[in-house]
This record gives structure tokens, C-alpha cells and sequence, in this order.
């Protein structure tokens, strides 16, 4: 069974939190999956390794992660890397990384509506 995380930085703000949960319900919808769910890095919980270890229990043998992540920092060609070899070490499952979401023409078109909201 397979099984799709997305991944966020996580904040202490509960606004924040809030609208990484509506964008994952997005994609859920997009998907028309329930096989999907939310981790952070840090500042909010539930961690990679306890949605990860969860899923292991129900059977879970492949997650796709998908780091919400606009640029390619130390969290996404470091830190995250390295948490899900040692996942796939401590689970013994097959995890995946998508790109991170990065310089995308569609990103471009949020900007632009963005400004033309206030312009």
C-alpha cells in the first residue's frame, strides 16, 4: 500500500498551521485520496517520523513525501534527505521524495495574482 505525506516546515503560529491543513485538504481533493497526510520538520506537531511510523503500523510498505518547500535550502538537500534514510532504516519502507515546489511558472502566476490583487 502506498501512502503520500506532505511535508512542511511547521510554525508555532496557529493561522499558519491552519493553512498548511487547507492546502493538504486541497490536495486530497485534487487526488480524490484519503491516503494523504501532514508532518513538519519542527515547530509543529506530528513530526515526519511519528506520521511515518504510524503508517508502517497500518500496513503502509511506500510513502511519497512531498517537502512544501519553495527553494532548495539545507532542509531540503540536507535535513530532510538524511531523515528519510533513517526512516527507511528504522520502518523498513520504501520512502520517496518528490522536488521540492522551486522556481515554477505556475508559482509566478500566484505572484502575479497576488499583485494584482493590491495594485
Amino acid at each position: 500500500m502506498k501512502a503520500i505525506v506532505i511535508l512542511g516546515h511547521g510554525s508555532r503560529a496557529e493561522e499558519a498551521i491552519q493553512s498548511f491543513y487547507q492546502l493538504v485538504d486541497l490536495v486530497k481533493e485534487k487526488i480524490k485520496s484519503d491516503n494523504i497526510t501532514a508532518a513538519f520538520l519542527g515547530s509543529a506537531e506530528p513530526k515526519l517520523e511519528t506520521v511515518v511510523s504510524e503508517l508502517a503500523e497500518k500496513g503502509i510498505t511506500q510513502i511519497i513525501v512531498v517537502p512544501l518547500f519553495l527553494f532548495r535550502g539545507i532542509h531540503v538537500t540536507e535535513d530532510i534527505p538524511r531523515i528519510i534514510d533513517q526512516l527507511q532504516q528504522k520502518y523498513g519502507v520504501e520512502i520517496t521524495c518528490t522536488r521540492n515546489l522551486g522556481s515554477d511558472t505556475r508559482i509566478a502566476d500566484i505572484v502575479v495574482d497576488r499583485i494584482r490583487e493590491v495594485g
